[in-house]
């Protein structure tokens, strides 16, 4: 966990703050934005330590890539027991947040989680806050591909709807469990895969409606919480469209998100996010910003 430590000198005490010791679960294109921009001058206070996929040659390749290579793990008990371990960024998927998140808070770091579709989860969120409560541990959720949550969380109470529309390619929306029935099929328009509820969208897609579950959790649940999944071959990226009403007034957003380059799934704007979670969580400086 952070914390600052005192350090005196001969005209004054100051307050310097210890660097913060980071964990990277997943290796993937997320997990090597975020151990690069660590490992680089753009998160002070950070420092990569060690890393976790059960594919050893993604571990190997991307401490390669690391000017202070960290310690590389396939076992997660060993990754999670490393020592000093202070914050781990999970970047690898909703199965991996549900089998891991917890272990990981138990031991008191802080955790970054990507896979915020796991929340969704009454039994999972549960078992992940009484072990955030029961060691001093932190969950912290980025925004992910959209913007906007800090305003749905000021307005929460008063919240009557919230919805998203989320545009892909076919491309980016192969291999979800609720695409399989169109993954034969020449799609030639912008169609409608999917229009329910959030918590029933981030099962059916995980790996790309984690923003649904998000802004869920943000807002008014993921029951309530209306999702709307269209694929289009002519969308002009990945496309998130927000709109929020209550008692406050009425909130749209929309978000025209570049894929990334090396996963076409995720917007590139995700693992940018977070980034700046981490970077948030290890400066000094002034936050900007609910």
């Amino acid at each position: 966990m952070k914390t600052l430590v005192g350090c005196a000198t001969d005209t004054a005490e100051m307050m310097i703050e210890a660097i913060v010791n980071v964990g990277i679960l997943g290796c993937g294109a997320m997990g090597r934005e975020l151990a690069l921009a660590a490992d680089s001058d753009r998160i002070p206070n950070a420092r990569v330590v060690a890393l976790f996929d059960i594919d050893e040659k993604a571990v190997a390749g991307l401490s390669a890539d690391l000017s202070n290579p960290p310690t590389g793990y396939s076992d997660i008990d060993a990754f999670v027991a490393h020592p000093g371990l202070g914050l781990v960024v999970e970047c690898a998927s909703q199965a991996a947040a549900r089998a891991h998140a917890a272990k990981i808070l138990r031991t008191g770091a802080a955790l970054i989680l990507m896979s915020s579709g796991a929340l969704t989860d009454p039994d999972v969120y549960e078992e992940m806050s009484d072990a955030a409560r029961s060691s001093g541990g932190k969950v912290i959720v980025p925004s992910g591909a959209i913007g906007g949550i800090d305003a749905i969380r000021a307005v929460k109470h008063l919240l009557e709807t919230v919805t998203l529309t989320t545009t892909k390619p076919p491309l980016a929306l192969s291999g979800a469990p609720g695409f399989a029935e169109w993954e034969d099929r020449e799609i030639t328009e912008a169609t409608v895969i999917f229009d329910g509820p959030a918590s029933e969208a981030v099962r059916l897609f995980p790996a790309n409606v984690n923003v649904g579950a998000t802004l869920s959790l943000a807002g008014i649940g993921p029951t309530q919480t209306m999702v709307t999944v269209i694929a289009d071959p002519d969308a002009p990226g990945n496309v998130h469209q927000i709109e929020a009403s209550g008692s406050f007034g009425k909130f749209k957003f929309e978000f025209i998100n570049e894929p990334h380059p090396a996963n076409p799934k995720t917007s590139y704007l995700a693992p940018l996010a977070a980034i700046e979670a981490l970077r948030t969580y290890c400066d000094t400086g002034p936050r900007i910003g609910s």
